[in-house]
Order: structure tokens, then sequence, then C-alpha cells
């Protein structure tokens, strides 16, 4: 199959005879899997594998494994722990990959492209026909106006950093290198061995600007021991907690 065969599907489904209340023709489902069944072949298989699992041919030699698109788990989401992700989130992670990992950035996708994708994936795991696991995202609040005040933010920060001694330096360590006492031996839901996360590298796998740190506490991680904090501290005390982190 070639982009014209994928161009040819997209067609299909915009002629299809369904239409919406509106008149306008709605996209023929079957269509849209094929297409989207296409751009993973060309893109996804050699580390996700060509049934979704995360064994494709490249992924027994990656630290970070490939995700498992069966077992209906996605670390990254705007959405509570342990729900489904939104579709944006699954754009934001396919346009802009997670850094420290083998995911690149697909940033070239044409959007009709990526919708068919969407499809597809969602086709993976029985996960996404369970109303349960369904959720709207999670507010962000706008970073808070002493952000910008260094000053401020020392002082919020070192509030910051009382809370990551009791709450996070178990697993991440007391400087956040990833190296606590609790953080050996873990393994995530797919049972690959998983360290916590460095929290002073250069980069973070969630993004690295204070909403998006804010966004991984605040929701934690699915399929591993990182839970969401967001019912458990307040907005402030996340974003002290941000604040200490993002020095």
């Amino acid at each position: 199959m070639n982009r014209v065969i994928f161009l040819f599907l997209l067609a299909i489904s915009a002629s299809g005879h369904a239409r919406g209340a509106d008149g306008e023709p709605r996209p023929d489902p079957v269509a849209l899997y094929m297409a989207g069944r296409y751009t993973f072949q060309q893109h996804c298989v050699v580390c996700h594998g060509s049934t979704g699992r995360g064994n494709g041919p490249w992924a027994a030699g990656l630290d970070v494994k490939p995700r498992n698109f069966r077992t209906g788990l996605f670390k990254y989401r705007t959405t509570p722990y342990g729900k489904l992700p939104v579709d944006e989130d699954l754009r934001r992670i396919i346009r802009g990959g997670i850094s420290g990992t083998a995911m690149p950035m697909f940033a070239r996708l044409r959007e009709e492209e990526l919708a068919a994708l969407l499809v597809y994936l969602k086709q993976l795991s029985r996960s996404w026909n369970d109303p349960a696991l369904a959720a709207s995202p999670l507010p962000i609040p706008e970073v808070p106006g002493w952000f910008a005040n260094p000053t401020e933010k020392a002082a919020h920060a070192k509030r910051g950093a009382v809370r990551f001694a009791t709450t996070c330096a178990v697993c991440h360590g007391e400087s956040g290198r990833g190296d606590g006492p609790g953080g050996g031996g873990l393994l995530d839901a797919w049972g690959f061995p998983i360290r916590p996360a460095d929290l002073q590298a250069p980069h973070l796998k969630s993004g690295d600007s204070p909403r998006d740190v804010y966004r991984t506490v605040a929701t934690g991680l699915n399929g591993t021991p990182m839970i969401g904090f967001a019912e458990l501290l307040t907005p402030e005390d996340i974003w002290e907690l941000v604040a200490f982190l993002h020095r």
C-alpha cells in the first residue's frame, strides 16, 4: 500500500453516504481505520510491532520499551490517573515525541493522517470501549505570578523541597536523580524494569515547561508506580513542588 492508496481511502471516507445533522458527509470508520493502519505500518511497526504489542524488531534493543497499545495504558495524559487519554494527548505525544526514548517527533504528519492514526490506535485495545475509563482533562492552572519573581519563587521552592523530601524522595532520591531507596526493583505494568525519573536530566519525558511538570505530578503516569497527586495535594502544593523541580 502506498500514499496514493492512503489518499484514495480518505477520499472514500469523505464521500461516504452517511451524513451528519448538518448535512455534511461523515467519515467512513472503515476507511479511516484502513488509512490509519497504513500510517501505523509506515511509521510505527518497527518499534510497536505489527499488532501494536510493543514487540517490533527494534524493541528488544531499546532501554525504554515501546508502548504496548493492547493494554490501553498510556503514561502521558491530561486525564486523571488510571483513565484513558483524550485525542489531544495522543496528538501531543505523536507530534512532539518523548525525550529520552526512541519515540521521535512526527511533526510532518498531515492532520488527516494523524486523525486516521488515532482511529486505528483506538481499535487496538478494548479499553477504549469502556466508558468508565473515559475522563475529561484535569484543569492545569496558569503558572502563578510569583513564578516570575526570583525571590518569591525561591521561598515557594523551599517549601516545595520539604514536600519533595516527604513525598517523592523515597523513589526519586534526595537530589531527584532517580536513585531513592524505594526505586530499585520496580516493574511497570508491562513487566519491564522501570526506574524513577532523573528529575535533573536536561529534558523530562513529559515536557519541560512548568505546566508540563504540574501536569505530570497531578495526573501521574499510568502503568507505573508514579501515581497522580491531584487529589492528594492542593494546586499550591503542586506549584511549590514544580518551583523546586524547575530550578
